[in-house]
């Protein structure tokens, strides 16, 4: 009797050790592609991204934090989220094109420090984890601002970023965005609405209520194997687009 409830334990640690080992043979670097958006004809999903800041501050003024997660029309974060970067610095203006009258627009280039991202093990990229989360090289946003008669009315941004992945550091993404859409900001007595991200302190805690929201979409996520990362980081290129 000893022997068999022996030969039985034996069997279910077998059992254990081979259900484990075929999980840990399964799980694999998220697959190399370019993954866009479902407007662009894709199957990832747009997003919603909010900016916050101290009162006094602006979404241009050091110390703003951003927050974006995807949304499928019910829910935040489901596919993809990236989060926590704060800018070190005020935005530098790019493109004065505002006449005499107060009409026009400006563009202003917004760099992010710190963030990370996160990408669902269910996503097109699936390769065997349930998750693949990493961390930003670089981040850069440019917003353009447009002006009646000295007041701004609308904003429009779009966005390039480089990020590798915690457990796979020589699999990189390039994340971009070349539409965002402004919907509200509390400069102008805006209230951010139910199902948009939190507004983000810089310790990555929703705990302001200044900011702005926004409409993310034309999305494009690359995903590249043997690329350099860490101390390496790339630098960027020229400005292609600017929304005028």
């Amino acid at each position: 009797m000893r022997h068999a409830n022996t030969s039985r334990a034996i069997l279910s640690v077998a059992a254990l050790a081979m259900s484990l080992y075929a999980a840990v043979a399964q799980a694999a670097a998220p697959l190399p592609g370019t993954y866009q958006s479902t407007d662009l004809g894709g199957t990832v999903l747009t997003g919603r991204y909010t900016e916050g800041w101290d009162a006094g501050g602006g979404a241009m003024n050091a110390g703003t934090t951003q927050n974006c997660q995807s949304w499928n029309g019910s829910a935040l974060g489901t596919q993809w989220k990236y989060t926590c970067g704060t800018q070190a610095s005020d935005a530098v203006l790019v493109l004065d094109a505002v006449d005499g009258f107060g009409n026009g627009n400006r563009t202003w280039k917004v760099t992010y420090t710190g963030g990370t991202f996160w990408l669902s093990g269910t996503g097109p990229w699936a390769n065997g984890d349930a998750a693949y989360p990493g961390h930003f090289d670089a981040y850069a946003e440019y917003e353009t601002v447009q002006y009646v008669g000295g007041v701004a009315v609308a904003a429009v941004t779009n966005l390039q970023t480089t990020a590798h992945f915690d457990a796979y550091p020589v699999t990189c993404v390039a994340f971009s965005i070349a539409n965002g859409s402004r919907v509200g900001t509390t400069a102008n007595g805006d209230v951010l609405p139910p199902n948009w991200p939190g507004l983000l302190d810089a310790s990555c805690a929703a705990t302001r209520t200044h900011g702005a929201w926004w409409n993310m979409t034309s999305v494009t996520l690359s995903l590249q194997n043997g690329c350099v990362t860490g101390a390496n980081r790339p630098t960027w290129g020229a400005l292609k687009s600017l929304y005028r």
